[in-house]
């Protein structure tokens, strides 16, 4: 045996040694056992559901922060039969309302039903810490409620903060209510998801919504719940036509996100007394560049702990929890933001989704970066105490299967319903217990001494994980040494091209270059594109822009050039973005076209005409050649004209698969949308030809909240139409197609992906609905890369990777294509599915059934080449390279296809790679290692 072998089977023994008390040294699992009872919901006719006498009387009353400082509260309530008075009357004497405030009205309706009419008011500049009553429901049957504002926002302010989650309306429901109210300290509620449990009932039946608004009123009506969406308010049903997420939700409980800077009422900010809260998403999109995560970049820095010392989040999926009931599933946004927590020292973290409890000890896992094997939790004095308090009563009962043993960063759990204190004392310490229901009566179980982050960061009373710091550090030197030992392994990787490119800067080409040409005439159609149709390739989307006025939408087409026999009809749509205002934009579908036919098209009908043709993919099936050109981070370059010019020379592509970011535009002052139209006129010339397959990238984005654009992807989606209806999507973000022998199926990077979101719920029905026997060949393109070995957008990709990528292994993808990195990069056939957040397996590994990823942002963008790449090489990077170019995918039969990438070398297209791919569902043999040409 090799000395290196055995001295890292000497360093592994040591390890497992010094962490056996380490893993094992966990928290408490409470010994308290409910008594077994199914959770039920309360009847309709319930006394807590009853309607509130009189017509038309206001119910389902409840109150919200109205502002950023505690100086504004939000009133809203439902009137059944009428619209009636949005009218709230106020002020700090009982029987005397001196003060007016005038709110307003909306509903909705949801398949079968159709709301009351709900008012939402909000009452502005009220003093700090004063008694205020209020009447709603002017002019008909008039109610009375009471409230009392914060204290004024200060570092030494006492405040008691009740904590609910996932509350439903069983029985149960009522009790942990009901205990909250006995208790008496709460002040204000931290609500951390899950309403109503509406979405239990056939058809998400929002009678349940009424009936829940009427059971909480007796206490929403009088304190301010501070409201946090979750899962079960998304009332995501597209096969009752309800495609809107969060519908309900967002009509009934209003936020005042707008004051925090928020461009959504799902992530928002407040200050109240010594606390800063913090509401995010869990069901929303947190990747890099969305509206939450530049929301939340630069809310955190905002925080002023000398104002408001306590900092305090509130989200609905957790991220760490021992039980296996959602388990892991706050992955995706952890891996996102834990980070920021420490940078930030966030002092709690309260969620709910697990319907039990847990408090978990001060850890964070941030060390992780793909290679090192540091992927478990670790102490950390900086880090956030994670509570999960998912444990209102809600019908779905509660979740009993932990796992065992249990971690060592959980302290206490306990699987049984109730609520939560925290009483902040002063800037430095804060009291916090849970209750729990037992035998009708609320039981302190849990208790701790928080001790704030900034101002007195010493380890709390109790804490069990201390006692291991110093091992840990210890163990943590150890694997490092492992590591060093090991590093012929781990650095084992592919090839890192020797072909340096000639350092020059991108530079776009300038507005008046021949490539932006407008075409001649009157009017004359433009910026001429197409992409499929349809679900099976026998239908085209046709779309340009005439710039002057509408024009025809109609489209002339036949296969003989001079003859269109056929003619479709569209439609014209245009946008307006800070100060530019878009063409009149045509969309227009040809249905019902022959397989493999060249098919001769007009637009422009009635102004100047301008006549383009296209061929028709063969027919679906396995054993069908096709090529597809793979393009990417195009842009509008002197590099990317190369780009272009290169892929048309070689005349082997039949489609584009592009893999988003497109013109760049977002470069320029206040996004000008005009390098969207020169953009489309440069491609005109491929694109008008022959279809291209797109994904949206982060540059599509284009949200600028501080210029009033607050609507991703709006130049993106006016412009460029995709067949998503025919795959049931419900976004044109994500969508699937087949197409010669392939099932292409494209996701959004930038969209929500997490568990119950729209794209997930949408990913995992669409998967076995591939069928291998027809369409052998299964591709995804995204924009972010999983495998990029360059820093340049490093571990960006994690988020969506961490919920999808077990998928992709068990569907046996063929081939991922992302961008985003300005370079090219081949993975080896990898998956990294295994880690479970205690069982250290967190470093990609060899698996045939995985896909192998490539990236090819390297179109020729401004931004330039990402050439800083991370050194080693990792094993799971098989060749990689910073050059502009493209790629070829051209696929044989149904076992093989053929893949080259071509760089642009001095005005060459050069092969710089190639592999031949062996399909994983009908050939998945190790693929053989090509020789790359001598100058790589």
């Amino acid at each position: 045996m090799r000395a290196m072998e055995k001295s890292m089977i000497l360093a592994l023994l040591l390890i497992l040694v010094l962490s056996s008390s380490k893993t094992s040294n966990a928290g408490t699992t409470s010994s308290f056992v409910r008594k077994l009872g199914a959770s039920q919901d309360m009847p309709l006719d319930s006394d807590v559901f009853r309607v509130p006498p009189g017509y038309n009387a206001p119910q389902q009353v409840h109150i919200t922060q109205g502002d950023r400082d505690g100086r504004a509260v939000m009133v809203s309530w439902v009137t059944a039969s009428e619209p009636g008075s949005s009218t709230v009357l106020y002020g700090t004497a009982e029987h005397k309302r001196k003060f007016k405030a005038e709110g307003r009205v909306t509903y909705y309706k949801f398949y079968n039903y159709t709301s009351g009419f709900i008012h939402h008011c909000t009452l502005r500049h009220l003093q700090y810490d004063t008694e205020y009553y209020y009447e709603v429901g002017i002019g008909h049957s008039r109610r009375q409620f009471s409230f009392k504002t914060p204290p004024k926002v200060g570092p030494d302010v006492p405040y008691t903060f009740g904590l609910i989650g996932d509350l439903g309306q069983t029985f149960d429901s009522n009790t942990t209510l009901t205990h909250y109210e006995l208790n008496k300290k709460g002040q204000t509620v931290l609500f951390v998801g899950d309403l109503s449990y509406a979405d239990n009932y056939p058809f998400h039946d929002n009678v349940r919504w009424d009936t829940w608004g009427r059971f909480v009123e007796r206490n929403t009506a009088y304190q301010p719940w501070i409201w946090t969406a979750g899962n079960h308010e998304l009332d995501f049903v597209p096969e009752l036509g309800e495609s809107n997420p969060f519908k309900p939700y967002k009509h009934r409980y209003h936020v005042p996100y707008r004051s925090s800077n928020s461009t959504s009422p799902l992530w928002y900010s407040i200050k109240r007394a010594s606390a800063y809260i913090i509401v995010l998403s869990s069901y929303s999109a947190y990747g890099k560049y969305t509206p939450q995560y530049k929301w939340l970049e630069q809310e955190l820095q905002k925080v002023d702990r000398n104002e408001t010392p306590w900092l305090v989040v509130l989200v609905h999926s957790p991220w760490y929890n021992s039980y296996n009931y959602h388990f892991m599933e706050g992955e995706t946004m952890r891996v996102m933001f834990e980070s920021w927590f420490v940078q930030h020292k966030v002092d709690l973290v309260f969620s709910g989704h697990v319907h039990a409890y847990e408090r978990s000890e001060r850890v964070s896992n941030i060390a992780y970066d793909v290679v090192n094997g540091k992927c478990t939790p670790v102490y950390d004095p900086s880090a956030p105490v994670y509570i999960t308090i998912g444990d209102g009563g809600n019908i779905e009962g509660l979740a009993n299967n932990m796992t065992y043993p249990q971690p060592k960063y959980s302290a206490f759990r306990e699987a049984s319903f109730g609520h939560a204190t925290l009483e902040i004392k002063n800037r430095t310490h804060a009291y916090y217990s849970w209750h729990r229901n037992q035998d009708d009566v609320a039981v302190v179980a849990d208790s701790m001494w928080f001790y704030n982050r900034v101002w007195y960061p010493k380890p709390e009373p109790g804490t069990t994980m201390i006692t291991g710091y110093q091992t840990q550090r210890l163990v943590t030197f150890i694997i490092f040494l492992c590591l060093l030992l090991s590093s012929g392994r781990l650095s084992n990787g592919g090839t890192t091209s020797k072909f340096v490119r000639k350092p020059a800067p991108s530079l776009d080409m300038p507005f008046d270059s021949d490539v932006f040409t407008a075409p001649d005439g009157y009017n004359a159609p433009q910026q001429v594109h197409i992409t499929q149709g349809d679900y099976l390739g026998k239908a085209m989307i046709v779309s340009w822009i005439t710039p002057l006025k509408k024009g025809s939408s109609r489209v002339l087409y036949g296969t003989a050039e001079n003859k269109r026999r056929y003619s479709a009809q569209g439609a014209v749509t245009r946008y307006k973005y800070h100060n530019y205002t878009s063409g009149y934009i045509h969309h227009c579908v040809l249905k019902n076209l022959e397989y493999e036919t060249k098919y001769f098209y007009e637009v422009g009908i009635g102004n100047s005409p301008r006549q383009f043709f296209f061929w028709t993919p063969p027919k679906v099936g396995p054993d069908v050649p096709y090529a597809f050109g793979v393009l990417g981070d195009l842009g509008q370059t002197f590099d990317s004209n190369v780009t272009i010019s290169h892929y048309e020379r070689n005349k082997k592509g039949q489609a584009v698969l592009f893999v988003g970011d497109f013109s760049y535009a977002d470069h320029y002052p206040f996004h000008d949308s005009r390098r969207w139209d020169s953009w489309g006129r440069f491609v005109e010339r491929n694109f008008a030809y022959q279809p291209w397959i797109f994904a949206a990238g982060n540059h599509e984005l284009d949200l600028v909240p501080e210029v009033g654009e607050t609507q991703p992807f709006k130049p993106y989606l006016h412009r460029y139409r995709v067949p998503y209806e025919s795959s049931k999507s419900t976004s044109q973000l994500w969508y699937s197609i087949k197409r010669g022998p392939a099932y292409i199926i494209i996701l959004s990077s930038y969209s929500a992906c997490g568990k119950y979101t729209p794209q997930y719920n949408w990913l995992q029905e669409e998967l076995p609905k591939v069928d291998r026997e027809q369409t052998p060949w299964l591709i995804v393109l995204m924009h972010t890369p999983w495998y990029n070995s360059d820093n340049y957008h490093y571990m960006e990709g994690e988020t969506m990777r961490v919920v999808f990528e077990p998928w992709f292994v068990e569907h046996k993808v063929d081939v991922v294509f992302a961008g985003h990195v300005h370079s090219y990069e081949r993975s080896e056939r990898v998956s990294n599915i295994a880690y479970d957040i205690v069982n250290r397996e967190c470093s990609p590994v060899d698996d045939q059934s995985a896909p192998v990823y490539i990236t090819i942002g390297d179109g020729g963008n401004i931004e330039g080449l990402a050439n800083n790449m991370t050194e080693p090489q990792p094993k799971y990077s098989a060749f990689r390279e910073a050059s502009f170019g493209y790629g070829l995918f051209d696929i044989k039969n149904r076992t093989h296809a053929y893949f080259s990438w071509h760089r642009n070398q001095d005005g060459e297209a050069v092969v710089g790679d190639a592999h031949w791919f062996y399909n994983r569902f009908h050939y998945p043999l190790r693929e053989p290692t090509l020789s790359v040409p001598s100058n790589v």
